[in-house]
């Protein structure tokens, strides 16, 4: 057996656990991003994974910056726990409708489908690189979002015993 393979590498078998409590503050999400990626590259995820998981939890936060207009802050849960990271971001920003999010269109009418606005897509780029994606909103109330990711581990970072 090729041990370089990643799939090849055991999994940890640990449990990570924290939570963050954030003002609604752009800035603030690069920090949350940092700590996050720092827990998981100390734990020896892979880079590719990482980008993931990094790219995920900026769209979580960032739509709490840009739509939770009546949030004052919001919370980030993050578990690690049997190769898995579940990341849990919940507003009390007065929640929205998930029916009248307009789909993602084109930059002008009749450009290809592959070419869409910059923004106004931040769940479905979620979306794309996670497993496991689940948005709960209660009107007039908050959001939670939640995402899960597979962990990839690096071969060249395995815990010494």
């Amino acid at each position: 057996m090729d041990a370089t393979k990643e799939e090849d590498v055991p999994q940890h078998d640990m449990r990570l656990q924290f939570s963050l409590e954030l003002p609604r503050d752009a800035a603030l999400v690069r920090d949350a991003r940092r700590t996050l990626d720092g827990a998981l590259a100390g734990a020896g995820v892979t880079e590719e994974c990482r980008d993931d998981i990094r790219l995920a939890l900026t769209e979580a936060c960032g739509n709490v910056v840009s739509h939770a207009n009546l949030a004052s802050g919001y919370h980030i849960d993050v578990t690690v726990d049997e190769g898995e990271c579940v990341i849990e971001v919940t507003d009390d920003g007065g929640g929205f409708d998930p029916n009248r999010v307009p789909p993602v269109e084109p930059v002008t009418p009749g450009d290809e489908p592959g070419h869409l606005k910059e923004s106004g897509r931040g769940l479905q780029v979620l979306a794309a690189v996670v497993e496991r994606l689940d948005v709960v909103s209660v009107e007039d109330t908050g959001t939670l979002v939640r995402f899960s990711k597979h962990l990839t581990w690096d071969p060249d970072k395995q815990r010494e015993p």
